[in-house]
Order: C-alpha cells, then sequence, then structure tokens
C-alpha cells in the first residue's frame, strides 16, 4: 500500500520489534493522526509499512495532498491506481483539506474524469478546503456540479488552464470564504461562469482573480465587463494581464480592508465605488488617468503605488485636493516620468504620513528615471507631514544622480521628526565606486532639521 519504498523505514520496523524501543506506537491512535497530519501525505502513507498498527492508520487523516513532484510516468500511473482504489475507502469522518497539483503530466495519465471522480468524492465528505492545481495535462477538466453546491467548502483554490469553470444556475456555495481562480477556462455558455460563481458566495471574504488571455470570457460582449459587486468581501486581489480582452472592471465591495490591482491594459474602463474600510491598496497599473480610483482609496493607512500613465500633463495623475489622512505608510515606483510630481501630491495631501519608501519594483529597472520636479521649487510651503509626522525614508534602487540627490536632501532638510533615512544604491563598478562615496559624503554633509536623523548607506 505503500507509494514509496523508503530504507529507514524497514529499519524502524525492525526497531519496532522491541518494545522498549518503540515507544511512538504507545501512543494513542487521536496522537498519532496529529503527528501524521505534519507529514506530506506521501511520507504519510509510507508508514503502513511499519506494523499492523500503523497498516490502515494513515486512512483516517483529514488532509490528504497529491502531487507530481519528482515522479516518474510509473511512478504517477501508480498514483493514479493508489488513488482511485483508496479513496473511495478513506475512513475519515470529513475530509478537510484535499490538494491535488499536477503539472507537466504525459498524455494519457490522469484523465479529466479521474479528477472529476476525486472531486465527487471528496465534497461527498465534506470537504472544507479544496486546491486543485492542474497545468499542463493537455486535455480541459470540467469540475462535478456536486462541487458548486457543497454546503461544508470554506477554501476553494482553482489554478491552470487545465480546469473549466462552468457554474450551474443552482449554485449556491452558503460556507465558502476565501477564491482563488488563478488563470483557469470559464465556459460562456447561457452566462457570465465567473459572475455566477461570484454571486453564490454570500459570506466571501477573500477573493484571488489572475485572468489570461485564453479564459474565453471575451469571446461574447455581454462577458467582456468583470463585475466584483460582493457586499461581504475583505481581501481583493486582481491580475489583469495586457492581452485580456475586455470593457469594463467594477469593484463594488463596501466592506473591503485590502485591495491589490495589477494591470497592463489601458484599453477598459473602471468603475471603482464605495471602498470607505479600505486600509491597504497595492496598485500597479498603467490607466491613463487615475483620479477614479484615487478616489476611492482615500481611506487607506498603507500604500503601495506604482503608476505609468505615460502623460506630460500633470492633471493625469490625479486631482487636487483629494486628501490622505489616515495614510501612515507610502511606497512609490519611480518607473514612470511623473513619479516626482505624484510624489508631490502625496506629500501635500497626506498630513499623517510616518513612512515614505521610493523603490523601484525588480521588473522595472531599465524604466527608471530621474525626478522631474525640484521639491523645492515645487512646493510653496513645507508639507504639514514633513513638519510634524514623517519619521522613515527609504529609498531603494538609486541611481545617485544630483537630481536624486537633491530630492534626498530636501527631505532631510525639512523632515522635523525624521528618525532613520536609508539610501541603497544600484549595483556599483569599480569605475562607478568613487562617484558613490562622493554621494555619501555630500549626504553626510547635508544639513538636517532632525537633529537624532540616522543616514544608513548600502
Amino acid at each position: 500500500m505503500s507509494l514509496i519504498n523508503t530504507p529507514w523505514l524497514k529499519s524502524t520496523k525492525n526497531l519496532g520489534n522491541c518494545e522498549e524501543m518503540d515507544k511512538i506506537s504507545q501512543l494513542s491512535d487521536e496522537l498519532l493522526l496529529k503527528v501524521l497530519q505534519f507529514l506530506p501525505t506521501r511520507t504519510a502513507v509510507s508508514t503502513s509499512i511499519l506494523s499492523k498498527r500503523w497498516e490502515f492508520l494513515w486512512m483516517w487523516l483529514p488532509k490528504l495532498e497529491y502531487d507530481n513532484t519528482d515522479q516518474s510516468s510509473s511512478e504517477l500511473q501508480r498514483l493514479r491506481a493508489f488513488i482511485h482504489l483508496n479513496l473511495p475507502l478513506h475512513r475519515a469522518p470529513a475530509i478537510e483539506i484535499f490538494r491535488l497539483k499536477f503539472i507537466n503530466i504525459p498524455t494519457g495519465i490522469f484523465k479529466p474524469k479521474d479528477i472529476k471522480l476525486w472531486v465527487v468524492i471528496a465534497v461527498s465528505c465534506c470537504v472544507r478546503e479544496l486546491s486543485l492545481n492542474l497545468r499542463c495535462m493537455c486535455r480541459a477538466t470540467s469540475l462535478p456540479s456536486s462541487l458548486y453546491i457543497c454546503k461544508s467548502l470554506v477554501v476553494l483554490n482553482l489554478i491552470g488552464d487545465e480546469i473549466s469553470v462552468d457554474v450551474p444556475r443552482t449554485a449556491y456555495l452558503p460556507s465558502l470564504k476565501a477564491l482563488l481562480l488563478r488563470r483557469v477556462i470559464y465556459s460562456h455558455l447561457n452566462e457570465n461562469s465567473l459572475h455566477r460563481l461570484l454571486s453564490c458566495c454570500p459570506v466571501l471574504e477573500d477573493l484571488v482573480l489572475e485572468r489570461w488571455s485564453m479564459d474565453y470570457m471575451g469571446e461574447s460582449e455581454i462577458f467582456r465587463t468583470v463585475n466584483v459587486t460582493i457586499p461581504s468581501l475583505r481581501r481583493l486581489a486582481l491580475e489583469i494581464p495586457r492581452d485580456v480582452d475586455m470593457d469594463e472592471l467594477v469593484v463594488n465591495t463596501p466592506s473591503l480592508k485590502y485591495f491589490k490591482l495589477v494591470t497592463e491594459e489601458d484599453s477598459y474602463s473602471y468603475d471603482f465605488q464605495d471602498m470607505s474600510k479600505l486600509e491597504v491598496a497595492d496598485i500597479e497599473t498603467t490607466f491613463p488617468d487615475i483620479s477614479k480610483f484615487v478616489t476611492s482609496i482615500t481611506s487607506v493607512k498603507r500604500l503601495s503605488l506604482c503608476v505609468r500613465v505615460n502623460a506630460e500633463e500633470e492633471e493625469a495623475l490625479y486631482s487636487e485636493g483629494i486628501v490622505f489622512n489616515q495614510l501612515e505608510n507610502l511606497k512609490l515606483c519611480p518607473c514612470d516620468a511623473n513619479w516626482s510630481k505624484l510624489l508631490v501630491r502625496f506629500l501635500e495631501n497626506s498630513p499623517n504620513l510616518r513612512e515614505l519608501e521610493i523603490d523601484l519594483n525588480d521588473d522595472h529597472k531599465d524604466s527608471c528615471v530621474d525626478p522631474l520636479v525640484c521639491l523645492e521649487n515645487q512646493l510653496n510651503y513645507v508639507p504639514e507631514c514633513l513638519r510634524s509626522s514623517l519619521e522613515t525614508f527609504k529609498w531603494t534602487g538609486i541611481h545617485g544622480s544630483q537630481k536624486e540627490i537633491e530630492l534626498v536632501k530636501y527631505i532631510m532638510r525639512n523632515a522635523c521628526c525624521l528618525k532613520t533615512a536609508t539610501i541603497l544604491f544600484q549595483s556599483t563598478t569599480p569605475e562607478t565606486e568613487d562617484k558613490r562615496k562622493t554621494m555619501i559624503q555630500e549626504l553626510l554633509l547635508s544639513s538636517r532639521s532632525s537633529t537624532t536623523c540616522q543616514l544608513v548607506f548600502d
């Protein structure tokens, strides 16, 4: 019944013949099951060779995980046969967690009907967490309709272009709180399956949605709007690449506290409605006009922003007069020509800002640009956050141009409460090392409004 042949288990079996040496087998079944839950399923199953006592103990485990990591075709055939034989006979009162991860499987080993059957069994066993990661199996897997009416399901993770989401009209998931949909295929028959799925989850709190060009949602005009209207939602992460075909993104989530948006598309419209409870936002976008969504996130306490608007007009950033009274932590990516204008706006409109970080995203190294504005010339007065609240300033990936140095000097010269200023340079060569040392010396000698400010370099 073992999935693997593990030599050390054979020697353990021999030790088990000596009662005084086999202490673990004297534990109760309940305790042993708790120990087995910390092991990978493959290892837990292999304990069945230890003794008669252990032979079927693993079959009471409430957590089952199967994957094809480091397995040959023949091993995968045995794995398929093993699951077919043992899953229907599993003895646990409920399968709390059921996870399948099959990636780059040779054609013909796992069939869609296999996956469908195993999901049916897990649902019949009152599964609470179901995670499927199916990629490059060569054939799409349609999930059973019973999954979409599972009363016990709390977490559903679907990953991979081998999963077809075809949601029936009777769908209702009364307990589902966390839903992850990453690069799956949506059925476009009769009605938008994504919208139907989101609509049948009355207590959903956490949603991760990653679209891709082949999810077929854009084939019909009626499916070209992604509408996330979920009153109970508290965390939302959306990733929409450039090659996705859609017309509009609607987000109406009045209970939302965390919002992440990564989108490279600028051809569709968007409507971000009530987010009055939002506390954390992580935005990376190429929207040509960010004013509307900036207005929706003014309640945030922490904001990470990477905006590539490619516009020369300052108005393309966001309108004046929008105030971020709750904002304490701001992180900006300096990859766009307008980033320093955006910095000016936030310094003016964030009176309680405590932490400011300029951090160039790893995948934007080639697009780094110097500040366009001199803060001293752009600001007619010292912003309130510099006079009363800013304590931490960090710049990661600085090249060390004179414009950058002047921006750092302005912050230190006017931030009265600054405790730490950290400057992390881009990697230097022997030819640029002397220049780096000169810049460090210039900053060390520059004036600081805060007598306790510590300068840190790397």
